[in-house]
This record gives C-alpha cells, sequence and structure tokens, in this order.
C-alpha cells in the first residue's frame, strides 16, 4: 500500500475561524485594518494575518506572528503572547521545523494553563501531538491527544473526540499495533453514529477495513472497506471510492484472486479519470501491470507500466517510479528480454538506492537531534540544581544567624535545610549517574563496528541489509537516548533494547551466540515499569567476558517475572565462567580496570534501596556441571516495578 493510500489522518491546527472570502482578500482587509487598531484588536489582526498567510507562505506568517509576539510582551499582554508563540509553532510546523514548533508551542501551553484558557489548551495539546507523530514519537503524541480528548469531553465536543481518536489510531496503525488501532476506530465509529455524520461514518470504517487488510484478516477487511463504499457513493466522495477499491484490488491479488483484483483496480483507473488526478492514475494503472503479470496475460502488461512509468516521471511520485521499474524488469525478464530486464533493474536499483540515502539521512538526523536534546535538557537539570544548592546555603546562613534568637526555630530550619540538601545532593547524584549511564550505553566501540558493518552492506551492494542493519541501529539509539533520562520505563520499551543490541552484537561477533528473551505472561508489559538499562551491563559482560572467548556457540537467556514488590530479573549463558575469563584478562594485563557499567549499576541500585522498603540486589552464581567443570553463570537481579 503506497502513502497514499495509508489510513487517513486529520490533523487540525485551528486557531481562528469566521473569514469567509478569499485568501487574498482576507489578507488585503486585514492589512488595511492593521493600521487603525491598538490592543487586543491589532494583536487580533496580526494573529489572523498570521493564519491566513500559513496556506501561502510559511516566512510571511512568521512575521506577523513574531509582530504579535513582540507587542503583546510590550503591551503586557499574556493571552497575546501565548497566542504569538502557538502560531509561531505552526509557522515552523509548515516548514518542517517540527522541533522548533514543539518548543513554541510548548512555551504557548504554559501560559495558556497560567490563564486557565481550556479552549486553547486543547488547541496547543492537539498541536504538540501533531509535531510528535511527525516526528515518530508516538509515546508523546498518544499523551497529548489523549490530554486533548479530555479537554473535548468536557466542552462536549463530539466533533473533537472523534478526530482524536482518528488521530491517536491511525498512530497505532502507523506503530503497527493494529488492534490497538481498531479499538480506536470503531469508538470513533461510534461517535459518528450520535453525530450522524456520514462523511466521518466512511471514514471511520475505511480505516478499520484498512487496519484488518493489514492483520491480514481479509474477510472482516472486504466486509468494512465495502460498508464505506456504500456510504462514500452516496456521498459522491471520488477520493475515498478510489481508495477503497485500490485497498479491495490489493486483498484479491494477495489472496491470487486475479480476475477480482483486475476488476476492482480498473474501476479505480476510471475513477482516477474522472477525479483528474494523475497521481491516482499512475497508481490504478501500475497496479493492472502487476497484476496482468502475475496472472500470465503478458501482452496487456507492456503498455499498462509504460503509461505508469510516463505518468510517474511527470508528477516526478520517486516511489511508483521506483515499483515500475521493478516490474518492467521483471515482465521483461518473463519474456526473456534479458537486456531490457537488466536495464530496468539498473533504473530500479538507482532509485531504490536514492531513497535508502534519503531515509539514512533522515534517521541519523532524528538520532542527532535526540542527542542534542538530551544533552541540552541534562546541562539545563546540573545548573538548576546548582542554582538550589546556592540558595540551600544562603538559607543555612540565615539559619545560624538565627540561632541567636530563637533555638527552636533554628532547629527546626536546620532540618528542613538537611533535608532539601539531602534531596538536592541526591538529585545531582541521580543526574551524574545518569549522564555515566549513557556514556556507557553509547560505547564508541559498539557504535564503530555497527557503523562498520553498515559501510560493509554499502559496499557490497547488499542495501536491504544495510537498511534493516541501520533501521535496527537508529531505533536502538533512539531507546538509549530517550530512557536515559527516564526513572521508569515500560518492561515493553525495556526488552526492545535489549532485543535490538543483542541482535547488533550478534552481527558484531559474527552470530557466535543466540539469545532468548521470556517475559512472564502474568506481566502487561505495556503497562509495567523498571528502571532502564539495569539489566543490559550483566548481558554486556556476558558477551564480552563469557562468550567471546568460547569456542563453540553461545546462548544468553533472559528472563523477567514478577515475585511480590520486585522484578526477578534473570541473566544466564553457558560462557566459559568467571575464572577463566579472569586468567585471559590477566594475561591481556586488563585485570585491574574496572566495568563503567557495572559500577554505575551498582550505584543505581544503591539510590534504589534508599528509596524502597524492599531489598534491590543482584546475585552473581557460578555454573558447573557434575564434574565441577565451569558452564557459564547466572546473574539473578532483584529491582523494583510500578504498575498503571
Amino acid at each position: 500500500m503506497t502513502s497514499r493510500q495509508k489510513i487517513s489522518i486529520f490533523l487540525g491546527l485551528v486557531l481562528i475561524s469566521g473569514f469567509c472570502y478569499s485568501q487574498n482578500t482576507v489578507i488585503d482587509s486585514l492589512k488595511s485594518r492593521l493600521s487603525e487598531v491598538e490592543g487586543e484588536g491589532r494583536i487580533k489582526v496580526m494573529i489572523g494575518l498570521s493564519y491566513h498567510y500559513l496556506r501561502i507562505s510559511a516566512d510571511s506568517s512568521l512575521i506577523y506572528s513574531n509582530q504579535a509576539l513582540d507587542y503583546s510582551i510590550e503591551t503586557d499582554n499574556r493571552r497575546g503572547v501565548a497566542r504569538g508563540m502557538l502560531m509561531i509553532g505552526s509557522g515552523h510546523n509548515a516548514k518542517g521545523e517540527y522541533s522548533l514548533a514543539i518548543e513554541s508551542q510548548l512555551r504557548a501551553l504554559e501560559i495558556f494553563e497560567e490563564i486557565k484558557d481550556t479552549a486553547a489548551i486543547g488547541i496547543t495539546y492537539n498541536n504538540l501531538a501533531t509535531n510528535y507523530h511527525t516526528l515518530g514519537k508516538y509515546s508523546e503524541a498518544i499523551n497529548y491527544y489523549q490530554l486533548s480528548t479530555i479537554i473535548a469531553k468536557k466542552q462536549g465536543n463530539s466533533n473533537g473526540i472523534f478526530l482524536t481518536l482518528i488521530n491517536i489510531g491511525t498512530i497505532y496503525a502507523e506503530w503497527k499495533k493494529y488492534e490497538t488501532s481498531i479499538e480506536h476506530f470503531e469508538n470513533a465509529c461510534n461517535i459518528s453514529l450520535q453525530l450522524k455524520d456520514k462523511n466521518y461514518q466512511g471514514l471511520s470504517l475505511h480505516n478499520i477495513g484498512v487496519s484488518y487488510l493489514k492483520l491480514e484478516q481479509y474477510e472482516k477487511a472486504k466486509y468494512y472497506l465495502e460498508e464505506s463504499l456504500k456510504i462514500r457513493n452516496k456521498l459522491n466522495d471520488k477520493e475515498g471510492i478510489f481508495s477503497i477499491y485500490i485497498n479491495l484490488g490489493d486483498i484479491y491479488k494477495t489472496i491470487i484472486n486475479y480476475d477480482s483484483a483486475i476488476s476492482y483496480y480498473t474501476v479505480a483507473l476510471q475513477e482516477s479519470y474522472v477525479i483528474g488526478n494523475e497521481t491516482n492514475e499512475a497508481l490504478a494503472t501500475l497496479k493492472l501491470g502487476e497484476t496482468y503479470l502475475l496472472a500470465g496475460e503478458t501482452k496487456k502488461v507492456e503498455p499498462l507500466l509504460k503509461e505508469a512509468l510516463n505518468l510517474s516521471i511527470e508528477i516526478g511520485e520517486t516511489k511508483y517510479l521506483k515499483e515500475t521499474y521493478k516490474a518492467l524488469s521483471d515482465y521483461y525478464s518473463q519474456i526473456n528480454d534479458f537486456e531490457k530486464a537488466y536495464s530496468n533493474y539498473v533504473e530500479y536499483t538507482a532509485i531504490k538506492d536514492t531513497i535508502f540515502n534519503r531515509d539514512s539521512r533522515r534517521e541519523i538526523s532524528e538520532m542527532q537531534t535526540l542527542y542534542e536534546l538530551d544533552k541540552k535538557e541534562n546541562e539545563i537539570e546540573i545548573q538548576n540544581l546548582r542554582i538550589d544548592k546556592q540558595q540551600a546555603q544562603f538559607y543555612y546562613t540565615i539559619s545560624g544567624i538565627a540561632l541567636l534568637l530563637i533555638l527552636a526555630v533554628l532547629l527546626f530550619n536546620r532540618y528542613k535545610m538537611k533535608q532539601k540538601h539531602y534531596r538536592i545532593e541526591l538529585e545531582k547524584k541521580n543526574i551524574d549517574i545518569e549522564q555515566r549511564l549513557l556514556r556507557t550505553q553509547m560505547n564508541p566501540h559498539f557504535i564503530f563496528n555497527s557503523l562498520n558493518s553498515i559501510n560493509s552492506f554499502i559496499t557490497d551492494n547488499n542495501s536491504d541489509s544495510a537498511q534493516a542493519f541501520l533501521s535496527k541501529f537508529a531505533r536502538l539509539m533512539r531507546y538509549i537516548l530517550e530512557n536515559s533520562r527516564k526513572t521508569f520505563v515500560p518492561v515493553e520499551d525495556e526488552v526492545n533494547t535489549l532485543q535490538l543490541n543483542m541482535e547488533l552484537e550478534q552481527l558484531r561477533f559474527d552470530n557466535k551466540y543466540d539469545f532468548e528473551i521470556i517475559v512472564d505472561e502474568n506481566i502487561d508489559t505495556e503497562f509495567t515499569f523498571i528502571p532502564p538499562m539495569l539489566i543490559q551491563p550483566f548481558i554486556e559482560n556476558a558477551i564480552l567476558h563469557g562468550l567471546a572467548n568460547k569456542p563453540s556457540e553461545g546462548k544468553i537467556y533472559v528472563e523477567l517475572k514478577k515475585n511480590g514488590e520486585l522484578m526477578h530479573c534473570i541473566i544466564e549463558d553457558n560462557g566459559i565462567g568467571r575464572e577463566k575469563a579472569m586468567e585471559l584478562k590477566e594475561q591481556s594485563g586488563k585485570s585491574k580496570r574496572q566495568s563503567l557499567g557495572m559500577q554505575v549499576t551498582k550505584e543505581r541500585l544503591d539510590i534504589l534501596n534508599e528509596k524502597t522498603t524492599e531489598e534491590v540486589t543482584f546475585k552473581i552464581i557460578d555454573k558447573t556441571d557434575s564434574s565441577g567443570n565451569p558452564e557459564g553463570t547466572r546473574v539473578e537481579l532483584r529491582i523494583p516495578y510500578e504498575e498503571e
């Protein structure tokens, strides 16, 4: 399914309304009023200009939103400041500068919350969710959409609730959690029935059908798509009708009913002619050509694929162009014209590499952004703690002077200061440990070897493997950068981090070992939370010291299960054992070096012990066979957990 057939997303950035004329007429009218008004009226006009320019020129929109912000600051209008910041965020969003958009919207949200502007808070939540969604930060996006839903429910805004449910369902679909996406789309469908809005009903049914298609439940997918088609036919929604015919054709092509697939694709092509949409025409033509090729009707294939190729070149649709070259290569290969098959495959490979390089740059850029944001946030937190500590020292001095006046007051204040000082030192220690933890996880040897592997794949012209490796590497870096700032993370995220790390380490060590991660079925991995990156150092020790020097294939076994108030984590390997590993370290001259990861882990466990009544510990057990020979190592780790 192409990007134009993905589940629909409603991402409304509604800021002001009430203008019914064309954009240029409204802009000219607002400009003429700008010199005639002051105060609140002037701010509204500048915000209006920013909003209407947003659809024409993001740069012009930003000029007026910044003017609104400056004037609001000058006139001490807090609401105006917030609205200016919100529009600045929309301008950055229009330019694709999503991090800057989020920064402006968070500042606007802070003011809206101070002045208790509930409607504006709801809009800001929605805009923040939109930007986090675009950046692929699904957890944050869902959180803000849910907050927006709460406000919409308080206001009795059923339309707002519907759109938010559609957006959340779309995120879960992109997240490949299709069962959850279906739940949200079904709830949205129920609201559309209450509103008696056929357009909303057709959209939600369509989205449910596409989700079932992704789950390969084709009968259910057909049912919901056909129900949506009935509504869209009544509404004469040509774009929606086209999309459904393409989806239905995909279903029949997948289940090898080529006649039905061709029938649906043919109707979709006819709809594209009616709409006059060349992008739709290119897609439907390509689908028809591919299906005729699969059905063995080769005489009809070449004209269709050449037409799809010309349309894709004309509209600049790279994805369709790539798929068309691949289909042409398959066609010419099937009719034994290997020269043309080869030339089309070369074109396909060139475009595929271009798309891969573009996506790779985006992944690396996103990793860099996350790393810089993490670094900046930690620096700000440490600076704030320094200021807090200076204030604490000042209050301590004042309390010392007060000793000469009232002993009781001094003792009370001194007690309070000790408590505050203790909390500050504890938080500072936490941040220091978090930063060192991040450094241990961003292992330069691991990163260097990973990048070398990617380079090797690219050199060998194995772009599929390179893309898969880079995707895993980028996801692992994102998990590390995000989770290093959190006290607790979902078990699901921690397991994903461990799995990605061990998969990449497998490549680093030439698949010398296998691994297995077992999570007790009583653990709800999405809503059970544990401290991040406490398990990884033990796995790293198992790989580096237990399995790296093992002549035969190794195995790592990881198990998580709840036991009372603590989570029991077992990390077990069949390596050479600690005694043999220490002998090898002494021979290499590294025996005096202490693992930074283990040192940081011990310090973190000490802090966790101070915060919980249960004993947080770890125990290392040397495994032996019946003859007393080493059989590996077993670690039993007890850590706290939380549940929602």
